[in-house]
């Protein structure tokens, strides 16, 4: 019998609660999040790729685990995924699967979790694959860059014109502009008002808030979520240091889906 696993890259920052229950593993294995306050000179000096070996590493930790087959869920934000990564986990004496998810922090990490849970629930492959393309096509993930110019580096230059916060979509690779207010405050506002009104059918939402170096406000803006719309989950996690190498410190960030209602086509 085939035990699959899990593998995912760890800028998708999930929730460790989450990931633990679910026995996802991540590459790096442990990688540092950004909970306390960094400076943009130190984080720009830690920027670059995701060593091939820590993909190796997850997926032997998965093998080491029992795993005869591997389910790799590679982040689509073109940065959090260890180069050469189809050649190195060839290497390996296991059936590698590798899923690219077109998605940045939890857009990817919601389909991790949403394959694993397929899996908990007595389903192979082929179930673990629709459930995270099930989640992939209906994934959002909205952004408050603090400081928009680190991200420029990575897809969008106008974000480094005017340097000061953005309100941002997160699609893969893609940072596609929505707003640029000049104080804090009004940029959390716009965050949380343009995610609400994008929620359809909030019992129907599995809701991720996400930061970095701003858990207060992610605790603050996951309260008024759980008061307001009442979704069927939400979690809050603190996003990788490395992920963070592309956002800036003080990010805060929502990444939600919803179910399909019973009975219609997903």
């Amino acid at each position: 019998m085939t035990t699959l696993a899990i593998v995912t890259d760890a800028d998708a920052s999930l929730p460790a609660a989450l990931q633990t229950a679910l026995g996802i593993r991540t590459a790096p294995l442990e990688a540092p999040l950004l909970v306390d306050q960094e400076t943009i000179p130190r984080l720009r000096s830690e920027a670059g790729a995701v060593p091939t070996a820590e993909a190796l590493a997850a997926c032997n930790a998965a093998i080491e685990g029992g795993a005869s087959a591997i389910l790799y869920l590679a982040a689509g934000d073109g940065y959090g995924t260890p180069p050469d990564l189809e050649s190195a986990l060839a290497s390996l004496e296991v059936d590698v699967t590798i899923e690219q998810t077109e998605g940045a922090l939890m857009g990817a990490g919601w389909q991790a979790i949403a394959a694993a849970e397929a899996i908990r629930d007595g389903g192979g492959l082929p179930e673990a694959l629709a459930a995270a393309r099930r989640v992939r096509a209906a994934v959002n993930v909205l952004v408050m860059l603090e400081h928009p110019e680190m991200a420029s580096a990575a897809g969008n230059a106008e974000l480094g014109i005017v340097r000061h916060r953005a309100l941002v979509y997160l699609r893969g690779p893609e940072v596609s502009i929505i707003s640029r207010p000049t104080r804090r405050e009004a940029a959390l506002a716009l965050l949380r008002d343009r995610f609400a009104e994008s929620v359809t059918a909030p019992a129907r939402a599995h809701v991720a808030v996400q930061h970095a170096s701003a858990g207060p406000g992610a605790d603050a803006l996951a309260r008024w979520i759980e008061r307001e719309l009442a979704p069927a989950r939400l979690v809050v996690a603190p996003i990788t240091r490395h992920a963070a190498t592309r956002l800036g410190p003080r990010v805060l960030a929502v990444a939600w889906y919803e179910d399909p209602i019973e009975g219609q086509p997903d």
